[in-house]
């Protein structure tokens, strides 16, 4: 007989470019039920221009199959219908769906990637250069705000009778009834200002747009916007007058699915590449490298992507070989061999060059030693991308911070963090506490997260401590720190001599 929970429910959306996936979870972070529905990719309407563009209702469509088909599966798990108490929605941030002013699409989605909007782009970032100085990136074709100046322009007539919302926010609207709420980050590209948490005046005063009027209402994520209208409860399955809660980006619910909680901490993904992402008490600015998104409590998202990570593995060892190399190579931990494992050839960050190489110093045919210098060299560059956002966050200025490396956590997933000699290496070249996430559950899981902030947990850290566990903790081994520190500045004396770093 299959057990039931008495536990409360939340269901986190997340619409990627190809489907919808939908989490249950309980308010211990236990994984219900996941399921996903697909939906028809975009279409070009004009194939002799970069269009691409989507009917709404097709999202909508694939959220309530994904929805309907999550209750279904949901129902012999709990004891009651009340024990769901809340959803959210994440997507990505540069889709523009263009409505009437009751909600209901007037338009074709125009999505992010759609680059129509390119002679819209200079005007953008020269009447917006305080507010780009301010928020710290530029505009490009993806932005919504791109795309509405070039319906301004091009539509003239259609664009006077239009409001402008994002994709979550539309689903959000279908679920409570009426698309009026949007949320600072999905609204960033926009022209949501998110220190001042407002629509700047410069969209009108300065670019002409006319637009603050035609832009949803602002607020935090984890904020409760509505409830489960009798409609969408009977398209859906949902209890009608559940709780709909603000939602945000994809990339800021990911991040939090992966335990990060408080100033200081990071998210360190080993993959092909390595992404870092973390948590800093003030804004980040930095137009070319570092994406930067809103938290609750004031406090900021940001993430970076470097192409150096765990590819080396696959590339210059045999496919399959970690595990028999990992068991030979424990003891010759810390190594005098310094590595700087790329193999792609260019990197984007904690540098942005098109010829780095990687390469192991002193050269060497020893292929345990090779392999030691690797799962080392790649902790050390972890190291120094956490000292480059430490420099970056050190600009003086009164909205910015420094982010010390030695404070907060590094929560650790992707296929490579599985390997605990690689974890307790990591955590000792970097001298941070390294935790392994169980089954990090992704931008869906965090987006229930989300929803478990709307009136259950009072903080994302009081959701992220009752819904998120490590499932190993490896701390720095103090015996290795002067040796680490020795090898790092010797990484960085190499790195400099190649002209790398400056």
């Amino acid at each position: 007989m299959q057990s039931t929970t008495q536990s409360a429910v939340f269901i986190g959306i997340h619409l990627d470019s190809t489907r919808v996936n939908a989490s249950a979870i309980t308010e211990t972070g236990e994984i219900l039920v996941e399921t996903f529905s697909p939906f028809a990719v975009a279409h070009n309407p004009i194939s002799s221009k970069k269009y691409l563009e989507i009917n709404p209702e097709v999202w909508w469509e694939a959220t309530r199959i994904a929805i309907g088909n999550l209750v279904n599966q949901l129902r012999p798990k709990v004891t009651s219908p009340s024990q769901l108490k809340a959803i959210s929605v994440c997507s990505n941030p540069g889709d523009l769906v263009i409505v009437d002013r009751t909600g209901n699409p007037s338009l074709p989605a125009i999505l992010a990637n759609d680059s129509r909007a390119t002679d819209q782009i200079k005007s953008l970032n020269y009447q917006g250069q305080e507010y780009c100085d301010r928020m710290g990136f530029q505009f490009k074709p993806d932005s919504p705000l791109a795309k509405i100046a070039w319906l301004k322009e091009n539509m003239p007539e259609i664009y006077e009778n239009t409001c402008f919302i994002h994709q979550a926010d539309f689903i959000i609207g279908k679920l409570k009834g009426k698309a009026d709420v949007t949320e600072y980050s999905l609204a960033m590209k926009t022209g949501c200002d998110l220190i001042e948490e407002n629509w700047p005046d410069w969209l009108d005063y300065d670019m002409h747009l006319g637009v603050r009027d035609k832009l949803p209402r602002l607020v935090p994520f984890g904020e409760k916007v509505g409830t489960v209208s009798q409609k969408a409860s009977s398209l859906t399955g949902l209890p009608s007058g559940m709780a709909v809660v603000m939602g945000t980006t994809a990339q800021t619910a990911s991040f939090l699915a992966s335990g990060a909680r408080k100033p200081g901490d990071f998210s360190t993904v080993l993959q092909k590449g390595m992404t870092i992402s973390g948590i800093s008490s003030r804004m980040i600015r930095d137009q070319q490298e570092v994406l930067v998104y809103k938290l609750p409590s004031n406090n900021w998202f940001f993430s970076v992507e470097s192409r150096t990570g765990a590819d080396w593995i696959n590339v210059w060892f045999e496919p399959g070989s970690f595990k028999e190399l990992e068991t030979q190579v424990h003891g010759l931990l810390p190594t005098a061999y310094i590595a700087y494992p790329n193999v792609t050839k260019g990197e984007l960050f904690p540098f942005n060059t098109n010829s780095a190489e990687g390469f192991i110093s002193p050269a060497t045919d020893n292929r345990l030693a090779q392999f030691a210098s690797c799962l080392q060299g790649t902790a050390l560059f972890e190291r120094y991308c956490y000292q480059k956002l430490d420099n970056i966050a050190s600009v003086v200025d009164s909205q910015i911070t420094t982010i010390s490396t030695a404070q907060g956590d590094i929560y650790s997933t992707g296929e490579w963090s599985a390997s605990d000699m690689w974890m307790q290496c990591r955590a000792d070249v970097t001298g941070r506490v390294n935790r392994r996430v169980v089954g990090h559950g992704g931008a869906a899981f965090g987006s229930a997260m989300i929803a478990s902030m709307g009136g259950f947990y009072k903080s994302l850290e009081e959701a992220s401590d009752a819904m998120i566990s490590s499932e190993t903790v490896f701390f720095p081994n103090p015996e290795h720190a002067a040796n680490y520190a020795d090898l790092y500045n010797n990484f960085c004396t190499l790195m400099e001599e190649q002209g790398y770093i400056i």
